[in-house]
């Protein structure tokens, strides 16, 4: 046999044991991961962006349903309640740009291992994909990808922690559809998923420049109200009886209250109907210096620390200003530029803040703590005089004499 003949079998035999190899390896439910090509292919080489008009993000027991509206995308799980739509962009933008990193060899038989079984026929999460299904108006499916295990890379340093080397999110195993074939890709999209509270738009009331500000809680000795003549000048207590001096420090915190309020969820309007929620611990009644009046109703707390809001919200807005007597024509410009501007931001606050008061809000208790004390607690304090600690300050006890210190014996 010659050179030649022996390097064309010794090449032919090689070939044939790799591709044995990678079908036993396949056919036994192993996985290997493929070194990643200099050439990136996309996920979706045509991912239909401008037509999708649904998003449906199903998880092992679990699910949420993202819907084009009319006028914005809605959460379907809080009664159409509007979502915030940059999330959701974002998202579709990030489908569209998907690129594999490194395909991977995998039987299906471990699928489980990066969990990419159907959530339905899964054991547990840890099995479970996260499949998002993106449809068109007419409820055409688009496109549908599965979200598997997140690929983790070491950072080469302890972990603060413990327990050996810290870990980063650096990826995320996925495969399109029905299709058995398995990708790396270099997005992790932790934010895809189920949890209604993730999505909804958290755009909320915000109060500025408090006027006036009153606490009813149904006990006419707790209640009281709050009120300044300027924006930057203390508060004064309307109807204070003569033995009542109002703390300043007490009450600092009222000029200010919510001034920056955040919602953690919208209640669906089964749940706000419900006798719980109905319950009303506290009605705030605040005015304020541009016109605006708001009713903001507060529920009972939960073991969470959160509990229940409403609001009302009405505004008495100045639509002309008034103009000072030594005004040139250029300060005139001006200033009605800054009026009209300003009008026109209070109206858009108005009508935003307008939306809110068909539904009842989830917020954390802290917000109305320190606005809800009773009327009492919120005045000056007679503190009696502290009392000195036994044995200090009463003198040496009998017969005892220290020597060379003033005052305590000779």
């Amino acid at each position: 046999m010659g050179t030649k003949t022996l390097i064309r079998l010794v090449i032919t035999l090689a070939i044939i044991g790799g591709i044995a190899a990678i079908l036993n390896y396949t056919n036994s439910g192993g996985v290997s991961e493929v070194s990643s090509s200099t050439n990136k292919k996309k996920i979706f080489e045509q991912f239909p962006l401008n037509d999708v008009a649904k998003v449906e993000i199903v998880g092992k027991g679990a699910s949420l349903t993202l819907s084009k509206g009319d006028a914005a995308w809605e959460v379907a799980e809080r009664d159409g309640y509007p979502a915030d739509a940059e999330p959701i962009i974002k998202l579709l933008r990030d489908i569209w740009a998907l690129e594999v990193v490194q395909p991977i060899t995998i039987g299906r038989a471990q699928f489980g291992r990066l969990s990419l079984i159907k959530p339905s026929e899964a054991d547990d999460e840890e099995e479970a994909a996260t499949i998002l299904t993106f449809s068109n108006g007419a409820g055409e499916s688009l496109a549908s990808l599965w979200l598997g295990k997140v690929y983790e890379r070491s950072d080469n340093r302890p972990n603060p922690m413990g327990g050996g080397m810290a870990m980063t999110d650096a990826g995320r195993y996925v495969k399109t559809g029905d299709n058995n074939a398995v990708y790396l890709v270099g997005q992790t999209f932790n934010e895809a998923t189920t949890d209604a509270p993730d999505w909804i738009d958290k755009n909320f009331f915000k109060v500025t420049r408090i006027k006036s500000i009153e606490l009813m809680t149904g006990d006419k000795a707790n209640d009281w109200k709050l009120a300044r003549n300027e924006p930057d000048g203390d508060l004064t207590l309307v109807g204070a009886k003569e033995d009542e001096e109002l703390d300043q420090a007490k009450v600092t915190s009222m000029k200010g209250a919510f001034a920056n309020p955040a919602m953690e969820d919208v209640l669906l309007k089964a749940e706000a109907d419900s006798d719980e929620n109905k319950v009303v611990k506290a009605t705030f009644k605040i005015n304020t210096f541009d016109g605006f009046s708001y009713v903001i109703k507060t529920g009972e707390k939960n073991d969470l620390n959160q509990l229940p809001i409403s609001i009302k919200v009405s505004a008495k807005l100045e639509e002309k200003r008034k103009v000072g007597e030594d005004e040139t024509e250029e300060d005139k410009s001006r200033l009605d530029k800054e009026f009209q501007d300003n009008l026109n931001e209070l109206k858009t606050k108005l009508a935003n803040e307008k939306n809110l008061e068909s539904d009842t809000y989830i917020v954390r208790s802290y917000l109305v703590d320190n606005i809800s004390k009773p009327r009492a607690d919120l005045m000056v304090s007679e503190d009696p005089a502290p009392q000195p600690a036994p044995g200090i300050g009463q003198g040496l006890p009998p017969g005892l004499n220290l020597q060379g210190i003033p005052g305590l014996g000779n």
